[in-house]
This record gives C-alpha cells, structure tokens and sequence, in this order.
C-alpha cells in the first residue's frame, strides 16, 4: 500500500518552495519580468505549485517515471508558449536547490527533479497525431476533428452517424473513434493549436453527441444482471472517457450508474448506501497525478464499508503497472473493452 509521508512534506511545503523558486530564478535573471510580464510571474508561480503536486504524487508512488512523464508533457505545453526549454531546465534546478535547503526532508523529491533534469533535453517537444492512421475508425474520428475545428459539431455528428449508417458498430465508436478523438483534441491544446475555450468547444460537442446515442445504448444488449457504479475522483474534471466507460458497459448488458466528475468520496459513499442495490463492481477513474490522494481516500472510504472489487482507470495509470495494486484497486483497465473483460474476470473469479 502507499504511503504518504514524504508527499505529504513536499505538499506541505509548496507554498514555500514556489516563492523560494521565484525569488531565486528573478534575483539571478532580472530579465525574466521583461521578457514574461507580471503576468509570466504569476503563471510561473502557478506551474510550480502544479510541479510540486505531481512530483509529491510521483513520490507517493515511489515512480519516478510518473514525474518524468509529467515533465514532458509540461515541456511540450511550456515551449509550444514560448517558454525556453533553457528555462524549464533552470526552473526545475532552483526547485531542486529550495528542496535541498528546507527544513525537512524532501530528498525523494529533489532526486526526481535531478532525473528530470538529467532527461529534459532529450524529451519531445512535440507530439504525434491520434487520428493519423488508415483505420476506418481513424477517418472517422479525422472528420470529426476538422468539423470539430470549425465550430460545427452538427457536422462531427452526421460522421458518426455515417459511419453507423454504413455498418460501424456502435461498440467501434466508442472503442475506436471516440478515444482517439478525444486524445487529439488533448493533443491540440497541449501543442497550442486550439485554445482552453476551443476546448471546451470540443468536449461539450462530443458530450452532446455521445447523449444522442443513448437510444440505441439502453435495452440494446440484454441485461446480464450485472451493474457497476462510475465515478470521478474529487477534483477530476475529465469525465469523457468516464463516461464512455459506462456506455460501453451498458452496450455489454450492465446495469450501469454513472456519477460523473469531481465526486467527493464521501458524497459517493453517501449515494451507495442511499441506493435500493449494491453494485457489483466500482469504477474509478483519475487522469492527472495530483488526483493520486483523493483516489487513495475514495478506495478506503469505500473498503470502510464495503466489499465491492474495485477498478481504477484513466491517465494516471498510464505506464504506471504497480499503482493500482498498492492503492488497493482490484483491477485496472486502459480502454472501455478492456474494463468490461476486466470486470467479467473480477465478477467471475469472485462467484
């Protein structure tokens, strides 16, 4: 299981390492306030208190490989905005230096920072296209980027509708044009191609579509008498993927609640006992490494009371094969196919 000491020293300490990072970095480069603004000043103060919440997260882990993950994404978002990757490097060294000199001990945390450092140089400083395959499933979700990209989700609507039309399963659009789609239109943002507004745009067009399919999702398959509740963590506000999750489960003949983002644990314990059933299985899904201790408190306040298996998924995971485990999750899945395979073995396993 995790433990939490040494991530809960470093969150403890955010408040001063960022203002210990940001004397130091404007002390030494005056010229950071021309180049950056007052503005820059307050976002640079922003990002390394976003820093210091995923390297406590990496820590709780004890994965560095999340951190590292972490900054180079943040690399990518940085320098596509005009930062210089020299100060992202000089940035993450002053982090590193505060560390080293305060009271406790954050040594864990200034060595993922060393790491970070040792690597920035050699991390992307762009990312590849989702949707650039030959696949059907990838035209499709190509079309419905470009329609997306000019404001017309009427027309990201009708590609569904006519590639469903001409065959495509409903199953295959969730497993094969709305993953992919959703990662490009994360893509874009990250490289500075869309703005958050055009975003939002995207997620909210995409949340309509998906509600216009709900007739062909409920009664389509029949009910196995299985039911699953899904939720997002506290403070995970990304909840497409969440949500496509508990379509597919529907399509596979669950009996599916889904609660949507940013749900307190105790909120969702609450709603558990409220409900007329218990549900089979509980899925939980958290995207960004600063999530990591409310995932943790949501497992344990549901083991508090309960016996239901529970599965996590969601970014967070990603690369990170021992974390579900030592949060005390009994599975972990990448994909929506791969949850529903996932929880037959659970269920199955169990009975």
């Amino acid at each position: 299981m995790l433990k939490f000491e040494a991530g809960d020293r470093l969150r403890a300490a955010a408040d001063r390492i960022a203002e210990a990072t940001l004397a130091r970095d404007y002390a030494r480069r005056p010229s950071l306030l021309d180049r950056y603004g007052e503005q820059g000043r307050t976002r640079y103060r922003e990002d390394i208190l976003y820093n210091v919440a995923a390297l406590s997260a990496a820590v709780d882990a004890d994965d560095v490989g999340m951190f590292l993950r972490y900054v180079g994404w943040l690399k990518i978002v940085l320098m596509r905005r005009g930062v210089a990757c020299e100060d992202i490097a000089e940035s993450l060294r002053l982090m590193g230096s505060a560390l080293a000199e305060a009271p406790s001990d954050l040594s864990i945390g200034a060595s993922y920072l060393q790491a970070a450092q040792a690597q920035l140089d050699a991390m992307p400083d762009a990312v590849a296209s989702f949707v650039g395959g030959a696949t059907e499933e990838h035209l499709v979700a190509r079309r419905c980027i470009e329609a997306l990209l000019r404001l017309d989700a009427a027309a990201a609507r009708e590609s569904m509708e006519k590639a469903l039309a001409a065959g495509m399963l409903l199953a295959r659009i969730y497993s094969g044009v709305l993953p992919p789609l959703m990662r490009e239109v994360g893509r874009l943002w990250q490289m500075n191609e869309i703005s958050v507004a055009h975003e939002h745009y995207c997620s909210a067009a995409v949340q309509s579509i998906l509600s216009g399919f709900y007739g062909r999702l409920f009664g389509a398959t029949p009910n196995r008498g299985r039911s699953i509740l899904i939720a997002c963590v506290e403070g995970e506000q990304h909840e497409i993927g969440a949500r496509t999750v508990a379509d597919v489960f529907e399509l596979s003949g669950w009996r599916t609640s889904f609660f949507g983002a940013n749900l307190p644990p105790g909120e969702l314990v609450t709603l558990m006992k409220k409900a007329d059933y218990t549900p089979d299985l509980i899925a939980l899904s958290a995207t960004m490494p600063a999530h990591i201790t409310k995932l943790a408190s949501t497992i344990a306040a549901i083991r508090d009371g309960s016996n239901v298996p529970i599965m996590v998924g969601g970014y967070l995971f990603h690369e990170s094969p021992r974390l579900a485990a030592r949060l005390g999750a009994d599975g972990c899945a990448d994909d929506a196919e791969a949850a529903v395979a996932i929880a037959n073995g659970l269920l199955g396993a169990a009975a």
